[in-house]
């Protein structure tokens, strides 16, 4: 009985009162499946992109199911027509959250030389230091939650770091060395109180990536062939 009035919520989220097609007497059951599968994912991703969002500001703990659906437009019941429980909804939303983070940076370095596009990645992350970092901002709540939540996590960040070693004209380890010495730097110096320390922790850590990258890259990127801009 619980999930057949979940389901009948649920239905309620995807077709609210207001859909143009009620007044003509078309019920759920009556509509094409292509329609009824559409306006699903479209829910799901609203309630998985408002998830991701709260979950920035507020940390995982801060925010429950209610206040996620209530900020999507929809009813609590509805959630369980999408997902089976809020730990696949974190996993999903972190997910999100880091690859639309990646996206965003792979886009805007787009056709740079490897240099420069080292120094841009690293740039854009550490200006986030009091802003939307979610590789740092989610990092340690991901890092108490199920394997489900982890895994979702960790397969996004190691996509970022082969992205760096293929495009930035890094090795792996050096990759893995810049993402996590990035983190850690956006990490310590949002935390601190101390405006000029955190401005001292990412100026040094971007000028030893830079140098980094000069001593170890460079003479191996002067000898391989240039990239076309896709």
């Amino acid at each position: 009985m619980v999930e057949k009035n979940s389901a009948t919520r649920a239905a309620t989220d995807y077709f609210p009162s207001n859909d143009p097609t009620a007044s003509v007497g078309i019920g759920v059951e009556e509509r094409p499946v292509n329609y009824v599968q559409a306006r699903k994912e479209e829910t799901r991703r609203r309630i998985v992109e408002t998830a991701s969002r709260l979950f920035q500001e507020k940390g995982i703990d801060g925010v429950g199911v209610d206040e996620i659906m209530r900020e999507a437009g929809l009813t609590h019941g509805g959630f369980y027509g999408h997902f089976k429980n809020k730990e696949q909804l974190i996993a999903e939303a972190c997910a999100c959250a880091v690859e639309t983070r990646s996206r965003t940076v792979r886009e805007q370095l787009a056709g740079m030389a490897p240099r420069d596009a080292f120094a841009a990645f690293i740039d854009e992350h550490l200006n986030k230091a009091e802003g939307d970092c979610p590789f740092s901002i989610l990092g340690s709540d991901v890092a108490r939650r199920s394997e489900e939540v982890r895994d979702a996590y960790t397969e996004k960040v190691k996509a970022l770091v082969d992205f760096m070693a293929e495009e930035l004209g890094t090795g792996r380890e050096e990759a893995i060395l810049t993402f996590t010495s990035v983190v850690g730097a956006i990490t310590v110096a949002r935390a601190s109180t101390d405006k000029e320390f955190s401005r001292e922790i990412v100026k040094s850590v971007r000028s030893t990536l830079l140098s980094l990258w000069d001593e170890c890259c460079a003479e191996e990127q002067a000898g391989a062939p240039a990239k076309r801009a896709s």
